[in-house]
């Protein structure tokens, strides 16, 4: 990328299944010829990230989505039924390593056509870590989505680490840490009331991590929207459909889409005010879909 403009993020969060929405919004981000020169990717939006990074087209990416299901991803662990207090997870993501390797054109960071760092949580203190530079991408990639109880941690340099969205879901400091002065993101995660409560073990603990990732990026946000330009776009989507259900990822990419091309529209009406060492920034933008108003701060 030319040093023509400030140095662009693209922050991508957990969210499981309606991390298809991210898709939608790449896509369209890609389509008005906005590049990025860092990716920062947390859970479901780590492997959006490896993906990008590792140069696969938005077209092969929207593919990979239609066809998934759960059970190309995880396997469940029977061993949880017999000896539960021996067993860390309900379900094994091996199904998903071996996707990872057969669907990555390259597994390095050192490899990638695009800067990405990969956040996971370390279970023994509870801090973040951003994995990226050099090393093996599969397993930081597998341990940013492995949501404790659901899925059992993964040892990454002599430590247990666990999905990257309970300590940082949406890592907007690292991403100003690593240079950037424009981030751009779209929430795939369930911040709102949901019509039917959450049925079954599985159902309960994922909308409970679901609820509680939110607070954190609220706080960031309130601390960086006057450092840096904040794209933000908040698409409509049903909160009911569960977050291993991947049979709705064609309706989660057109949400992304259209809700994304919306806010767009609505950031060129506004005017921006500088910030950033000079640049101009400041503007945050959320759209509640292709249809909603657009708010901007």
């Amino acid at each position: 990328m030319g040093n023509s403009r400030p140095r662009r993020a693209l922050v991508l969060c957990g969210g499981a299944s309606r991390g298809a929405v991210e898709v939608g919004f790449v896509k369209a981000l890609g389509e008005l010829g906005i590049e990025f020169d860092l990716i920062v990717g947390t859970s479901i939006g780590a492997l959006n990230g490896a993906m990008l990074a590792t140069g696969m087209g938005i077209d092969e990416i929207e593919e990979f989505w239609s066809r998934f299901n759960r059970w190309k991803a995880v396997r469940p662990n029977w061993g949880w039924l017999i000896r539960p207090r021996m067993q860390p997870g309900l379900f094994s993501l091996d199904p998903m390593r071996r996707v990872l390797r057969d669907l990555l054109p390259v597994t390095r960071f050192e490899d990638l056509e695009v800067p990405l760092w990969v956040t996971t949580t370390e279970l023994n203190n509870g801090s973040a870590v951003y994995w990226g530079e050099r090393g093996n991408v599969i397993e930081p990639v597998v341990a940013s989505m492995s949501i404790p109880g659901i899925f059992p941690p993964v040892i990454l340099d002599g430590q247990l680490h666990v999905d990257g969205g309970i300590a940082n879901n949406v890592p907007l400091d690292y991403a100003a840490r690593q240079g950037a002065c424009e981030l751009y993101l779209i929430d795939c995660f369930c911040d709102r009331p949901c019509r039917r409560p959450p049925r079954g073990l599985v159902q309960v603990l994922m909308r409970s991590f679901s609820t509680a990732v939110g607070g954190r990026y609220e706080a960031d946000r309130a601390h960086f929207r006057d450092r840096m330009k904040i794209v933000r776009v908040r698409p409509k989507f049903d909160n009911n459909i569960d977050l291993l259900d991947f049979s709705k990822s064609r309706e989660f990419i057109r949400a992304g889409y259209e809700a994304t091309l919306a806010a767009m529209d609505a950031a060129q009406n506004e005017t921006a005010t500088e910030c950033c060492n000079g640049q101009v920034g400041c503007l945050q933008v959320t759209v509640d879909g292709p249809d909603g108003d657009a708010v901007t701060s």
